[in-house]
């Protein structure tokens, strides 16, 4: 009688095989979506008034071949990250609606150059594509969202020596039958675990769940080596063993439940390195985020309305900060009284 294969056993299955140097000899298949996807995307034929439905899983990984496509053309160094390429970590499928692309550093604007050559248009920039400043967002007419990464929060190391060693470990996996260089195994699981650590406790790592037992000390010795050990530890449940991190009280908001702006920005202002690091975090603190108002709005916001949603922004703050003062009055009087 045949059984089926254990979870751990098709997770090995679909591990790529490296060579000495740590580079997949061989190309290994994204999972393929089940047909009865739940999602679809409304694709527009090139020269054709017709409209073709399509759905969302096949739009993702036809939008990653694309991606690397534009990268070979333009010799620029790019990794996949999340979507497809960790199927193998992951127990049911997942449901991705954008691309993920780390970029060389040194390389970053030749390849947004190439995008746009190609059609891609910049929808938010780096500085407010997110709070970490990390990765900015391009559309496309054909093809889905993606998110342009130029760092990956998390780490302390310099962008380009994480990236140069993600690359010396990388792999190629076949996403819509295009060779395509994704992280290494351990890479996976431990990029994805960090961008977990962001979720506000929202959501868990599947990926370090389903990873094999022999593989997670070669990802903690990643994480160790490229020193994102509080963001790794903040995404697994273990943070509070990293309280002297410098990084502890960011990650510690991050992952969590609750908390409001203020506590965020004074996180990220002891998270700085450096007087202008610090300097920076305080401008971006009061400024506002056009886009995220655009957003909300539902057109480009008006020179009045920006003026109003920075008086918002600062009588926030200023609540805030009332509020924390009279928490900590509080707990200073509850203090004495005992």
């Amino acid at each position: 009688m045949r059984t089926s294969p254990s979870p751990r056993s098709r997770i090995r299955a679909l591990l790529p095989r490296h060579d000495s140097r740590g580079i997949a000899s061989r190309s290994w298949q994204a999972r393929r979506r089940p047909a009865r996807h739940r999602g679809s995307a409304l694709v527009a034929e090139a020269g054709n008034d017709s409209v073709q439905s399509v759905p969302v899983w096949a739009r993702v990984h036809l939008t990653h071949a694309a991606l690397q496509a534009v990268a070979d053309e333009a010799r620029v160094d790019i990794l996949h990250i999340k979507g497809p390429t960790d199927a193998a970590f992951r127990a049911a499928v997942h449901d991705s609606t954008d691309a993920d692309v780390l970029v060389r550093p040194e390389q970053l604007e030749t390849f947004v150059r190439a995008l746009r050559a190609r059609g891609w248009s910049l929808y938010s920039d780096f500085d407010e594509g997110s709070p970490f400043g990390h990765a900015a967002n391009y559309q496309h007419p054909s093809w889905t969202w993606v998110d342009v990464h130029r760092r990956i929060p998390g780490f302390r190391e310099s962008p380009e020596t994480v990236f140069d060693r993600l690359w010396r470990e990388r792999g190629v996996l076949a996403i819509a039958h295009r060779p395509c260089t994704v992280l290494s195994p351990r890479g996976q699981v431990l990029v994805q675990t960090m961008h977990v650590a962001r979720s506000h406790g929202y959501d868990q790592s599947e990926t370090w769940q389903q990873c094999p037992e022999q593989l997670k000390p070669q990802v903690r010795a990643l994480a160790e080596e490229l020193e994102g050990q509080a963001a790794f530890a903040a995404g697994i449940g273990e943070l509070e063993l990293h309280r002297d991190d410098p990084d502890y009280a960011l990650w510690d908001y991050w992952s969590r439940e609750g908390g409001d702006r203020l506590e965020e920005w004074r996180a990220r202002f002891r998270s700085a390195e450096g007087f202008r690091a610090r300097m920076r975090v305080l401008a971006r603190a009061t400024r506002v985020n056009r886009t995220h108002l655009r957003i909300r709005l539902g057109h480009e916001p008006t020179g009045r309305e920006v003026v109003a949603e920075q008086f918002a922004r600062v009588g926030k703050a200023a609540g805030s900060a009332g509020r924390a003062l009279a928490s900590r009055l509080r707990g200073h009087d509850d203090g004495a009284s005992t």
